[in-house]
């Protein structure tokens, strides 16, 4: 009977986090307007955004947070650019997308489709179980590790084919007080701490 109702938690969990997920509706980008070297977007169904240029080497060339309770509306100048190819990244709670710049000349140009698009994991936790549901659409590999608070590994798997990781551990069976969830999707890293309290 106790494994019976411990499944039956376990299905509820995943259940509700994949209707979590699938209802979430994000943010979309609408490239308003290009002229010479700005670019004019927007970005629709969002209320927190962080907003980054990278150039093609990865590095960081401007970075915001934005808070808005209506749609986020910015023009970027981009004159100061050598020409080449940049990204423009957008964060929300939800999820990362990457948007490729491209600066030839005089002229700036912003693709309105995402390069990529990662979405973030969604936790659940209750009564000492982590859900864990990782939205892979792309099908890339996801690898989940889990470290004790004394930075021991204390569990490693890699997935390697799906659109939808789902996975449900008991940190109760876990001799220590919390742990650290590292879910690596698409080259992305993200990081949750869970405590048995």
């Amino acid at each position: 009977m106790k494994k019976i109702s411990k499944f039956s938690l376990v299905l509820v969990v995943t259940l509700l986090t994949m209707n979590m997920q699938a209802g979430t509706v994000d943010f979309t980008l609408d490239v308003k307007k290009e002229q010479g070297k700005m670019v004019t977007f927007a970005l629709n169904q969002t209320d927190k955004i962080d907003l980054s240029i990278y150039d093609a080497n990865d590095k960081l060339i401007h970075s915001e947070n934005v808070s808005s309770k209506e749609n986020v509306n910015r023009t970027y100048d981009l004159k100061a650019l050598p020409e080449g190819t940049y990204f423009l990244q957008a964060e929300s709670d939800t999820k990362v997308s990457r948007y490729e710049i491209s600066v030839v000349g005089d002229m700036a140009s912003l693709s309105g489709n995402a390069v990529s698009e990662v979405y973030k994991p969604v936790y659940l936790y209750k009564n000492g179980l982590v859900s864990v549901n990782i939205l892979n659409l792309d099908e890339s590999p996801v690898n989940i590790k889990i470290y004790d608070s004394e930075y021991n590994e204390v569990y490693d798997s890699a997935f390697l084919t799906g659109q939808n990781v789902t996975k449900v551990f008991d940190i109760n069976n876990f001799l220590n007080e919390a742990y650290t969830f590292v879910v690596t999707d698409n080259d992305k890293t993200f990081v949750k701490t869970f405590s048995k309290r």
